[in-house]
């Protein structure tokens, strides 16, 4: 009798998956995708393609709008700038999802984006100043310098290397230029992410955002909390961390003036 009432359970449980998150009820142009993948395997994310590689193959098929299911995630693409416009100009009677503050609550549950009334304030207070212009120009020296590190090590490369990945080193300098104004920390980033430990993790991190993306809150939250992958990548974090706070509690004003 048990065994008979647990397979009539999860039977209704699939059905019931597959009525809510892979059914569509909507009107907008999609392809027809698989239960627990959706369009996963149809957008060739599981074998290495790219969002922009995603979306212009599905804007080929589909039009300037449709509908994109990955995994339990569901959205609609708009690819028409007029429409965007439209759509930016009237937010008041467009639905605004919270998917996004949901997903990285689990990875960032104190960060800006994810915050809301007093607790928002108290952090915006500290963070926002960090970013105006001011800030901007005093650091623009430092800025300059790192990009300048960036295009020597570009120069000084073998003339066989034929393969130069910009948009990788490019995160690279955006990585150092913030440990050196936000930390004034060295993340000896511009050496290449295979050979720097902390950028290599931080990209590892962000990979595990897209993961996120198409699971349930529920279960990615199971996957990082079992995950060993994601356990590196935390201990890892949190070493820089605490160098970080090491360095920034023995240096003394002498030095920082060096």
């Amino acid at each position: 009798m048990f065994i008979i009432l647990t397979l009539v359970f999860v039977c209704l449980f699939i059905l019931y998956v597959k009525h809510k998150y892979f059914t569509s009820r909507r009107s907008i142009p999609s392809l027809p995708g698989h239960f627990l993948f959706g369009n996963l395997l149809q957008s060739g994310l599981l074998r290495g393609a790219s969002l922009p590689q995603v979306y212009t193959s599905f804007k080929n098929k589909l039009g300037d709008i449709y509908e994109i299911k990955l995994g339990f995630f569901h959205g609609i693409v708009v690819g028409n700038i007029d429409d965007v416009k439209y759509i930016f100009t009237h937010r008041h009677i467009y639905d605004q999802n919270d998917w996004s503050v949901e997903l990285l609550s689990v990875f960032i549950p104190d960060g800006l984006i994810t915050l809301k009334d007093a607790k928002f304030k108290r952090h915006a207070s500290i963070v926002m100043p960090l970013f105006r212009h001011g800030k901007i120009l005093s650091n623009f020296d430092l800025i300059i310098n790192c990009t300048d590190e960036l295009l020597n090590n570009w120069r000084s490369s073998s003339s066989d290397q034929i393969h130069c990945d910009i948009l990788q080193q490019s995160q690279n300098l955006l990585l150092e230029i913030f440990g050196f104004i936000g930390f004034d920390y060295d993340f000896d980033a511009l050496g290449g992410t295979e050979n720097n430990e902390l950028a290599q993790a931080l990209r590892n991190y962000l990979g595990m955002v897209e993961i996120g993306s198409y699971l349930p809150n529920f279960l990615f939250r199971a996957y990082m909390k079992f995950s060993p992958k994601y356990q590196r990548i935390q201990t890892t974090i949190k070493r820089y961390l605490y160098r970080m706070m090491e360095q920034e509690l023995t240096e003394t004003p002498e030095s920082r003036l060096t």
